[in-house]
C-alpha cells in the first residue's frame, strides 16, 4: 500500500479485515514462494455490517437519528493520523468526536441544539476518561442459531404464499 508523503500513516492498514487465505503464496514467476497477500489483512469490502443505534443499543442517547461510533471510527482510523483534528459541522450527540478522541485525535463540532451539544460534551469526556459505553470496533453481530426460539417461525404465521402480500408492488 502506498502512503502519501504529505500524510504518512494514513491508510487502510488500520482497518484491514482478515484474509481468507493468509498463507497463500505465489507458485510461479519471480515472486514464487512469497506470500501473495498483505500480511496485515485485506482492504475492507464495499459493505460494512454495523448495526444501527436503536432503543436498546448500548450507545443510544436522546438524538432521533444517531449513528454508531464504529461507523465513523473506521473513517477516523483510515483517513487521519494521531493528533489530527476531526471536524463535524453537524456534531449532534458527538459520535464522530468520540471516535476521534478514542484514537488520539482532536475533535471539534457545532450544532444548533444545545441539548445535543451537552450530550456530545459528556460523551467526549467519557471517551477521554476511557469509560464511554459503546459497541467495540469490529464486534460481530449476533446471529441466532436455527434452534433458538427467536429464529423459529411462530405457528400462527402462515406458510401459504397465496395469502402473503407481494414483496414489491406492481403497477
Amino acid at each position: 500500500m502506498s502512503v502519501s508523503k504529505h500524510n504518512p500513516g494514513c491508510g487502510l492498514d488500520a482497518i484491514t479485515a482478515s484474509q481468507k487465505y493468509p498463507g497463500k503464496k505465489y507458485f510461479k514467476g519471480e515472486k514464487a514462494g512469497q506470500y501473495s497477500c498483505n500480511p496485515l489483512g485485506k482492504n475492507p469490502g464495499d459493505i460494512w455490517t454495523i448495526p444501527n443505534v436503536k432503543h436498546n443499543h448500548v450507545e443510544k442517547t436522546i438524538h432521533p437519528c444517531q449513528f454508531p461510533i464504529e461507523l465513523v471510527e473506521r473513517l477516523v482510523l483510515a483517513l487521519t493520523n494521531p493528533g489530527d483534528l476531526v471536524v463535524d459541522p453537524y456534531i449532534g450527540v458527538g459520535s464522530a468526536a468520540c471516535a476521534a478522541v478514542l484514537h488520539g485525535r482532536r475533535a471539534a463540532g457545532a450544532d444548533t441544539d444545545a441539548s445535543y451539544l451537552s450530550v456530545a460534551k459528556e460523551r467526549a469526556k467519557r471517551a477521554l476518561e476511557g469509560n464511554l459505553r459503546r459497541r467495540p470496533l469490529g464486534h460481530l453481530i449476533y446471529q441466532p442459531s436455527p434452534g433458538d426460539r427467536i429464529a423459529q417461525r411462530p405457528a400462527n404465521f402462515s406458510r401459504d404464499s397465496s395469502i402473503q402480500p407481494p414483496l414489491f408492488a406492481t403497477a
